[in-house]
């Protein structure tokens, strides 16, 4: 592997041109157990089938059988093969935006990946087949690879592509992922590999504060950049979710409005509410921000709730040009995530 210490490197933003997106297809050898394929399987094929339309689908099956089961969904949904490629690797699970790679490119616009430590969200999951999806991906299309210092999930990182970084204290300043790092030098690594010049922390939750909330409050449940200049942020606008949660919500926006990008100014802040009501199946409500932006998509996690079409209009107000997609993921929520936790962009 060539030297990479003298180059410098950024992450686009999520909105800029994808040559496709990776998903991690459930299986039922994870250990959710039988029937969480059955469970989630329209999920995958309904994401499969807005994206493909705009840009490239790869799929990492844990083997050559569920590969062919995967096949006949995709081809039964009349989804164009020709845009879809497989990787054929054992997985744990299905959160690829936190165990994948991120893309990221150097300054000749070469298309490198970064593969940041992942121990299963502070070792509360198996991670082993998981943490070699990088390794796998950059062998697989020979993209050079970085092996990053730092401990942390795509998830937990949010980024303008103008040199402006969102995340929360609780997910990647925490002992359970990097015990030996001070934040200052966190910053330096997130730095050089994201091409960062402005870091905008806010608290979080730990896992301990939040019930079972695996990934100590990841970036893309709280507050989502929709461009270089402007954050949507959660809250809840009847002041219905639990005490500890609502006092998040407002600490978070204190800390958003003093927040600034790389001229010095504030951003504009736009709230999406949560849920109306409670999510049944999660026994909490559900977010809107955990959206997936495509080239030609924007994936929108829905609940059958009476807030779902102005959580939608909100979203479709801020990617003009974009198809706006709701998937219901009542059945995916439970697990722990929603649309962006399951997706993974490489950039073109």
């Amino acid at each position: 592997m060539k030297s990479n210490e003298n180059l410098a490197f950024y992450m686009p933003a999520e909105w800029e041109k994808h040559e496709g997106t990776w998903l991690q297809w459930p299986h039922n050898g994870t250990n959710k157990g039988e029937g969480y394929r059955e469970k989630l399987d329209d999920i995958w094929v309904t994401m499969a089938k807005e994206l493909h339309y705009g840009e490239n689908v790869h799929i990492v099956a844990c083997n050559d059988v569920e590969k062919e089961h995967i096949e006949s969904k995709l081809m039964e949904a009349k989804v164009s093969m020709d845009k879809i490629d497989f990787l054929i690797q054992e997985t744990d699970d299905i959160w690829i935006r936190d165990n994948g790679p991120t893309f990221v490119k150097d300054d000749n616009s070469n298309l490198l990946l970064t593969n940041w430590i992942f121990n299963g969200w502070g070792n509360r999951y198996p991670s082993e087949n998981d943490a070699m999806v990088p390794v796998n991906i950059g062998e697989m299309y020979n993209i050079q690879r970085i092996e990053a210092s730092v401990c942390l999930e795509g998830g937990g990182i949010e980024v303008n592509g103008k040199g402006s970084l969102l995340a929360t204290k609780t997910s990647i300043l925490n002992d359970n992922r990097n015990p030996s790092l001070r934040k200052e030098e966190i910053e330096r690594v997130l730095s050089k590999y994201l091409g960062i010049t402005n870091m905008i922390w806010i608290s979080g939750l730990r896992g301990e504060d939040n019930h079972d909330e695996v990934t100590d409050y990841h970036i893309d449940g709280a507050a989502r950049f929709s461009n270089e200049n402007t954050i949507l942020y959660e809250y809840d606008p009847f002041g219905e979710s639990e005490a500890h949660l609502l006092e998040a919500y407002e600490r978070h926006y204190q800390e958003l409005r003093q927040a600034r990008n790389t001229d010095g100014k504030p951003f504009q802040l736009i709230p999406v509410p949560v849920t109306r009501k409670i999510v049944e199946e999660a026994g909490s409500k559900g977010s809107y921000l955990n959206f997936y932006i495509g080239n030609e998509v924007v994936l929108v996690p829905i609940y059958g709730d009476e807030h779902d079409k102005l959580g939608l209009q909100i979203i479709e107000g801020q990617f003009p040009g974009r198809r706006i997609v709701g998937i219901n993921v009542s059945k995916l929520y439970p697990y722990g995530g929603m649309i962006h936790c399951v997706t993974q962009q490489q950039p073109q």
